[in-house]
């Protein structure tokens, strides 16, 4: 098979036997430095590809994404914009909402809250109803005064289905002679659910009119209607809708931006201190090649009087040095992509487990491959590798024949 002469003696140049020990040496350890830092690279930021989409699923699939509201915080006649604000591009669903904060209050405990008043028919939060253990929505009719409350809150409260509790709301407070106070009512626990997350920490739900009840609205209103997004994390993207001058808009950034913002940054961090073990092997590329380079001078010498150009001679030392990139970003990808997908299982046999669900027992890994982050990293390491290859192909375009082949 023919050969382009710079890929021939690239490629001999690898599996040379001739070679100081030495650059053999550095060269197969920065080899091993690619693959390494290419596994460590696409394993680790799988798996953070996987937490950063649970922590997506279990809080942004559970509080409300958008919430289209007003000044006053209560909306009437809203039935026709559920139609108009429907049609918004990348809307995934809309419905109607009572929020507010709340204490809710046990014979063990104390605990501050927010609430959602919802429709159980209408209710979108696909995350909540596949995660409600005990009870069900169908629970939550109106003038009913039940509520579903998650696991952790639960426990804080010491309560369990059928207990009462009793929900405090300065939202719907009333002016009298004894000064303002605040509205109450006994609920009773109808359901529970897990979906492990802070929510499980901090909502409730309750039927829409009867969290209208328990802030003294009217029953025809609402303080919001809340939006769900196809892509929640497409929020920067999103067209808001028009709004008239009365009516507010408030996204989950407002409540949750920081939490995903810190762990964008810390996956960031990561990566980039992984990448450092791909930059040190490139630097022992580049060692490797100058070493391979003295180590051939007399042979270099040779070609050039031979009439070899010096753009050959650098293609020739190029494809050498990159070799070790190539090689060892293809192996590390495939070892990569193989550790990640049986990473619980190679976790289950070395019987170390390290994730603990929200009731204390054991979860697998959450593992997402980014088809496009994983051919970065594979062709970023081979670019490194390339460049630094640059230098001593450059030197070795520079050898004078006649000096180097004068003691031989």
């Amino acid at each position: 098979m023919f050969y382009p002469l710079s890929l021939y003696i690239g490629l001999r140049y690898t599996k040379s036997k001739h070679n100081s020990k030495f650059a053999s040496f550095v060269s197969l350890f920065s080899t091993a430095g690619i693959i390494v830092g290419v596994m460590a690279l696409i394993t680790v930021l799988s798996v953070m590809n996987g937490f950063q989409h649970e922590l997506k699923t279990r809080i942004l699939g559970a509080v409300p994404q958008v919430v289209i509201s007003n000044k006053l915080g209560v909306m009437s006649h809203w039935q026709h914009k559920i139609k108009r604000f429907r049609q918004v591009k990348d809307v995934k669903a809309i419905e109607p909402l009572v929020t507010g904060q709340a204490i809710v209050q046990s014979k063990s405990g104390l605990q501050s809250v927010n609430f959602e008043g919802i429709s159980p028919k209408n209710y979108n939060s696909n995350i909540i109803k596949d995660n409600i253990y005990v009870g069900s929505l169908k629970s939550l009719f109106s003038h009913s005064y039940h509520i579903i409350i998650g696991r952790s809150l639960a426990q804080t409260l010491s309560v369990h289905v059928g207990d009462k509790i009793r929900v405090t709301s300065t939202k719907g407070s009333r002016y009298t002679p004894f000064g303002v106070i605040p509205s109450q009512r006994n609920f009773t626990v109808s359901g529970i659910f897990n979906v492990g997350s802070e929510v499980d920490k901090y909502l409730i739900l309750m039927n829409i009119e009867d969290a209208g009840r328990l802030i003294r609205i009217q029953k025809n209103q609402i303080t919001g209607l809340r939006i769900y997004l196809n892509d929640a994390f497409d929020i920067q993207n999103w067209k808001r809708p028009a709004l008239s001058e009365d009516q507010t808009i408030v996204d989950w950034r407002s409540t949750h931006g920081e939490l995903f913002a810190a762990v964008r940054m810390e996956k960031n961090m990561i990566g980039l201190l992984l990448s450092l073990i791909v930059i040190v092997a490139s630097f022992n590329i580049l060692s490797s090649c100058v070493l391979v380079v003295n180590d051939k001078n007399s042979q270099i010498a040779i070609l050039k009087t031979l009439g070899i150009t010096r753009r050959t001679i650098n293609l020739i030392f190029m494809i050498q040095g990159a070799w070790s990139g190539i090689l060892g970003s293809i192996v590390g990808t495939v070892i990569g992509l193989t550790l990640s997908y049986y990473i619980n299982q190679i976790l289950s046999f070395l019987k170390f487990n390290l994730v603990l669900n929200a009731s204390g027992g054991l979860r697998t890994l959450p593992v997402i491959f980014e088809p496009m982050q994983i051919i970065g990293i594979m062709f970023g390491a081979m670019l490194l590798s390339l460049l630094a290859t640059l230098y001593p192909a450059y030197r070795s375009a520079t050898i004078c024949p006649v000096e180097a082949l004068r003691y031989e």
